[in-house]
């Protein structure tokens, strides 16, 4: 946690308004551990955002781009990445993902499937 300077854990006494803390009742305070915001070795995992890019490339990290894994899902959101119109079929548009070869089959593509889409079948069903 920030403004706590030390590299081990403390308890604290948190009250309405604290990061890490949700009032449940009026008046509630909780005591939690957390740890200090001193970085040193005896922390395993670092977890970091790359704000702003400086003159050089970090090899292996900012000098390649990396394609979206996964792709949006529902229709109105797939819509709103690819500019279509209500006429469109966002079906053709949907993120593919490669799956490799598994047991003899030959690799292939897999799309998610795209819940609550008017097909005519479905809006036949709701007349």
């Amino acid at each position: 946690m920030q403004s706590v300077l030390t590299n081990q854990r403390v308890r604290l006494l948190f009250t309405k308004g604290m990061p890490g803390y949700k009032q449940r009742r009026k008046g509630e305070r909780k005591r939690k551990t957390i740890r200090g915001c001193i970085v040193d070795s005896r922390l395993s995992v670092l977890d970091l955002v790359i704000v702003k890019r400086g003159e050089q490339e970090i090899p292996g990290l900012t000098d390649t781009t990396q394609p979206r894994r996964l792709g949006p899902k529902r229709v109105g959101k797939i819509r709103k990445l690819v500019n279509l119109s209500k006429e469109d079929d966002v079906r053709q548009y949907v993120v593919h993902r490669p799956l490799p070869e598994k047991d003899g089959k030959k690799a292939r593509p897999k799309a998610p499937k795209i819940p609550r889409l008017a097909t005519p079948s479905r809006l036949q069903r709701k007349r």
